[in-house]
């Protein structure tokens, strides 16, 4: 089976090429490549990287929206892009930019499952992510937010290069309640979503803990690379009848000693926040 952190030092791209049969990674948007760029320049100001995002209308109004909903986690709501992103500062700006490139790259339809439910999902992992690490590790709180969005990026992918075998995979692991997605796609390709997905990452440059921890939200040991609290929300499922839950609440009070009432109450938040932006990702 592919494992991401054994494979040495090789091109993501070309590894894609050979896992997938061919398939070519999509390049980011201009826009966000230019923005990314000046962030990513320790000589150029914030006041610099405004005009760039300006540029893109659509750009703006998602960062705005996103700032100022609860489910980021600022105290104080922002009056202008240039307020928004002194209140983000660089590095939650950059997350927040490669969050909208990778949503914008990624098929627009899927045979598994319904598009909007598969970012209604990723927002509630985000903004739950996001709560539990400001209650394990609350200096991660804005990374958190951005794996527990991302960490599933590769299933579309997926989803359209296996269209007639890769739903009969999502259905036996909504269907089994101890089965793991990625034992299945392992079984089936050689391969999971979480390899994939951080190759896709670091084919895309983006930050190493984005990278890594893609690469081990599934692996549920303290030696994994991937905080607790994004190892806890890749626990939550796309299916009303099986949400996953109940694995969640278990493990937080199992692992992390989060009650059961806590852990509810912290679900039950995350998910009326994720509403408040998730169409800026459907």
């Amino acid at each position: 089976m592919f494992n991401f952190f054994k494979r040495g030092k090789k091109d993501p791209l070309k590894e894609l090429e050979t896992f997938l049969g061919g398939y070519e990674l999509p390049s980011f948007s201009a826009a966000v490549i230019n923005v990314l760029s000046k962030l990513r320049d320790p000589e150029s100001s914030m006041a610099e990287i405004v005009p760039l995002i300006e540029l893109d209308p659509g750009m703006t109004v998602k960062i705005l929206r996103l700032v100022n909903s609860a489910g980021f986690g600022l105290t104080t709501k922002a009056r202008s892009l240039q307020h928004a992103i002194t209140l983000m500062g660089r590095s939650r700006l950059e997350a927040v930019v490669l969050s909208f490139g990778v949503s914008d790259s990624l098929p627009t339809s899927m045979q598994c499952m319904n598009r909007a439910l598969f970012w209604a999902t990723a927002a509630r992992r985000a903004c739950l992510a996001r709560m539990l690490a400001q209650h394990l590790h609350a200096a991660t709180q804005a990374e958190c937010f951005t794996v527990g969005l991302l960490q599933d990026m590769a299933i579309p992918v997926l989803d359209g290069i296996h269209q007639d075998s890769y739903g009969g995979l999502i259905k036996r692991w909504h269907e089994d309640e101890e089965c793991q997605l990625t034992a299945l796609e392992a079984d089936q390709f050689g391969y999971d979503h979480a390899g994939i997905g951080a190759l896709m990452a670091e084919a895309w440059e983006l930050p190493d803990y984005i990278v890594n921890s893609i690469a081990t939200h599934h692996v549920h040991t303290a030696d994994a690379q991937a905080e607790p609290a994004v190892q806890l929300v890749s626990l939550v499922k796309y299916f009303e009848d099986n949400d996953g839950m109940d694995a969640l609440i278990e493990s937080a009070q199992h692992n992390y000693n989060i009650d059961q009432p806590l852990m509810e109450d912290m679900v039950s938040q995350a998910f009326a926040y994720a509403e408040q932006f998730i169409e800026d990702f459907r």
